[in-house]
């Protein structure tokens, strides 16, 4: 299957509004592109900012539909969400065209990664997997599991085109052709992984449900589950100078350092979190209700509170 659509001709786009209250909304992924801070959340909202303190919502995008994800590559944007909406920008987020649509579907993207501005894929519920070579011009729908049609919530790619796919209820999957064909791994733990990190050298980490946390060094073949005191499910993760952090419900964020133990900490905004990213400089921005949040804290004396 392929599917062109042009957004300046489709009869049937509507664009987000401008609210006021935007920035504040609920928003559920963050990238950076260039010098660009880019989040997108419900109603097709996608806002952005030069440094993570002043936030402006993006005045052309042709969607309101609810996104769950963006991503960026080179000078080009991918953002995905509900109605199995696929929208590209290439000047940092300020406007976007849509790529794909489908409402009959119901089906929700919930992940987009690609290898290069051409090559890309997008995941999401229901099995949802689509494929495209060309930057998202048409895009082929795949399977990865015929048996299955859980939701696939997460993708990493290795450099040498090796594939893992965080999915839900225990199915999750891997590929050593670059996507072509995938196999399930065994995971003993049965719940949803929500997210996937690389960490260090061969380590990745599947995180979701009810603070479970997987660890595989040996690309899926063998898991453990890591302890970290919160059930607290974890939606979102970053990382930085051998920090990993987690983003989770009720304000929870978990942190591992080289000792590899986590710490629990306890954000005052106390919301539930859908994404993080780092700054660069020790300090994290996360996402998720009442727009962005930062990571540590400034407390009233001035000083961070980690």
């Amino acid at each position: 299957m392929a599917q062109t659509v042009n957004a300046e001709q489709g009869i049937d786009v509507e664009y987000a509004q401008q609210q006021p209250l935007a920035t504040k909304s609920m928003l559920l992924d963050i990238t950076r592109s260039g010098s660009t801070l880019v989040a997108v959340g419900e109603r097709g909202h996608i806002v952005i900012s030069p440094d993570g303190e002043t936030w402006t919502q993006a005045e052309h995008v042709p969607t309101r539909s609810t996104l769950t994800t963006v991503f960026s590559i080179g000078g080009r944007l991918w953002a995905g969400g509900h109605d199995a909406v696929i929208l590209t920008s290439g000047d940092e987020g300020k406007t976007w065209t849509r790529e794909f649509f489908d409402p009959d579907r119901q089906q929700a993207v919930m992940d987009i990664f690609f290898a290069d501005e051409n090559n890309g894929v997008a995941i999401g519920s229901y099995g949802l997997y689509l494929r495209t070579s060309n930057g998202g011009q048409t895009w082929q729908e795949a399977l990865v599991d015929k048996e299955s049609d859980y939701h696939l919530n997460s993708l990493l790619r290795f450099d040498d085109g090796r594939q893992l796919i965080a999915g839900e209820a225990g199915y999750s999957y891997r590929s050593y052709d670059d996507g072509n064909t995938w196999e399930a791994m065994e995971m003993s733990y049965q719940g949803s992984m929500w997210g996937a990190l690389k960490t260090s050298g061969q380590c990745v980490l599947f995180y979701g449900l009810r603070g479970h946390i997987m660890e595989s060094c040996d690309f899926g073949t063998s898991w453990i589950e890591l302890e970290t005191g919160s059930e607290s499910s974890i939606s979102g993760a970053a990382q930085h100078d051998g920090i990993v952090l987690l983003a989770a419900n009720s304000g929870t964020v978990l942190t591992r350092d080289q000792s590899g133990q986590f710490r629990i900490h306890h954000h005052s905004s106390g919301v539930d979190f859908a994404a993080a990213i780092s700054l660069g400089d020790g300090n994290f921005l996360l996402v998720g209700e009442d727009g962005v949040h930062k990571y540590p804290e400034i407390t009233k004396q001035g000083d961070r509170d980690d």
